[in-house]
């Protein structure tokens, strides 16, 4: 199935009278609620660029809208208003800290029952626990890296002398990882992981670390079907498409230090798309998502990570894809609002 095969079968038509309404944080309009020591959560907030990007595609397609910078703006405004169903609700929305904190929006309009993009607030709170994602996926047969749950008071000493990656276990955009969360299974770095512990207010997932490419497999999840595009490497400004035993940590994740391709043509990523799919079927995602991997060089890969809600402007692997696939920025943004 072509993309714009998946496109014809799987929209929903945007109504003449339709309204969007963008709900965001971005870093200079909302003010934080909450944070970390020495990691910010506005790494997750639009820059402006990046909201005028988004605000330029509703307007290539003469699409009436209202920014949001704050949830409580948002839903003050959207109780009192009237003929709900004409409005298409597009969140980013995500301050402060821990769990759950993605999921207000979507429950909010489910609760309304207003259209909005993505999935429901139910897979959006299971996907930012990477505990349970990687344990529902091993229960499946779907390849992740060996892992296992740290609280700061259990026993890490059963590791191999393998090189492992700690991560908190609700955050993305690479928030509370530095080299210092790489380590080696028989020299485990208990006091820093108890006080990344204490400092993010949350356990840690140790996960065996895989040496190789870092890529992300976006996905499209229709009423009928789903649609895979071609996997994205994600490396380093520099030459090399192999990240090998580095990381975008998040002092690169912060500054957008780093760039997208595509696979070598000589690297089969037949089965890389099956498995994205089969990921996000299982999970029960909806509209646009993505599958995060990590592929050693000798072909096998593993399942590190899933995304609700990824980001499609200009610098993410979503716009790379879409790209590839001769798409405008105005085709990747009315192909989210017609799949809600």
């Amino acid at each position: 199935m072509t993309l714009d095969e998946f496109i014809k079968n799987n929209s929903n038509e945007l109504k003449n009278n339709c309204v969007l309404l963008i709900v965001c944080n971005t870093k200079s309009n909302t003010i934080v609620n909450g944070n970390y020591d020495n990691f910010s959560i506005n790494t997750e907030f639009l820059s402006d660029d990046e909201l005028q990007e988004i605000t330029s595609m509703a307007v290539s397609l003469d699409l009436p809208f209202r920014i949001f910078y704050d949830e409580k703006d948002f839903i003050d405004n959207i109780i009192n208003a009237n003929n709900l169903d004409r409005f298409i609700v597009y969140n980013s929305a995500q301050n402060g800290v821990g769990p759950g904190r993605k999921a207000l929006i979507p429950s909010i309009c489910k609760y309304l029952n207003i259209r909005h993009t993505g999935s429901d607030s139910y897979r959006v709170c299971l996907c930012r626990d990477k505990f349970a994602i990687a344990s529902i996926l091993k229960a499946n047969n779907i390849k992740v890296p060996k892992f296992q749950l740290y609280k700061g008071n259990n026993d890490l000493s059963l590791f191999e002398a393998t090189k492992y990656i700690a991560k908190p276990l609700y955050e993305s955009s690479s928030i509370g990882i530095s080299k210092n969360n790489i380590f080696n299974g028989n020299n485990i770095p208990y006091a820093y992981l108890n006080t990344l512990i204490k400092n993010l207010k949350q356990p840690l997932l140790i996960q065996e670390f895989i040496s190789g490419y870092e890529i992300e497999v976006p996905i499209l999840v229709g009423k009928q079907s789903l649609y895979a595009f071609s996997p994205v490497v994600l490396h380093k400004n520099n030459n090399s498409l192999i990240i090998g035993d580095e990381i975008l940590d998040y002092n690169l994740i912060f500054n957008d230090d780093y760039t997208f391709s595509s696979l070598p043509n000589n690297i089969n990523d037949k089965e890389v798309k099956e498995t994205a799919i089969k990921t996000a079927e299982l999970l029960g995602l909806k509209g646009l998502c993505r599958v995060d991997f990590r592929l050693k060089l000798n072909g096998e890969f593993f399942v590190t990570d899933v995304s609700t809600n990824p980001h499609f402007i200009n610098h993410s692997s979503v716009n790379f894809a879409f790209k590839k696939e001769g798409k405008t920025d105005s085709d990747i943004f009315k192909t989210i609002l017609m799949l809600s």
